[in-house]
């Protein structure tokens, strides 16, 4: 008999417990989800154009250095100062190379942060909890790449 009561008390407090697991669930706040086409964004975005640009630049220049370097080193008819250019240019064009790509990489990443910075801005106005890319998203969320484009024009 006491093990009957306790079992009654045991259950009650499961089923208690449980529905108030469930109302603490429930009362959680809804999530607003926004949606941005990324590809859309860069395309759009003057600092990356202008990025792509010095990009071009930088890399005939490289193009030009590496013209040179090969017309020089067809002509010499010396082996060893043929070897002596030859090391000299490839050095020079590696140096030229890595410089390119250090400021590359160091504009790109403060672009990026410009983008998520705008990003970020305009959820919050728009109250948004979460931004997701649309590639990643089947259905659902309101699409904001309008505004953020907008912002950073």
């Amino acid at each position: 008999m006491k093990n009957n009561i306790w079992f009654i008390i045991a259950c009650v407090l499961v089923f208690c417990v449980g529905y108030n697991m469930n109302d603490v669930a429930v009362s959680f706040p809804k999530y607003k989800v926004a949606v941005i086409d990324v590809p859309t964004v860069l395309s759009n975005s003057s600092e990356i154009q202008e990025l792509k640009r010095l990009q071009d630049k930088d890399m005939e220049e490289l193009n030009i250095l590496i013209s040179k370097a090969q017309n020089e080193l067809l002509n010499e008819p010396d082996k060893s100062k043929l070897l002596q250019k030859e090391a000299a240019y490839r050095k020079q064009i590696e140096t030229k190379k890595k410089e390119i790509d250090e400021k590359y990489n160091s504009k790109l990443a403060k672009i990026n942060d410009n983008i998520k910075n705008v990003i970020n801005k305009e959820a919050q106005k728009s109250n948004y909890n979460l931004v997701l890319p649309t590639g990643m998203v089947i259905s659902g969320g309101e699409d904001i790449t309008d505004n953020v484009v907008k912002k950073m024009k």
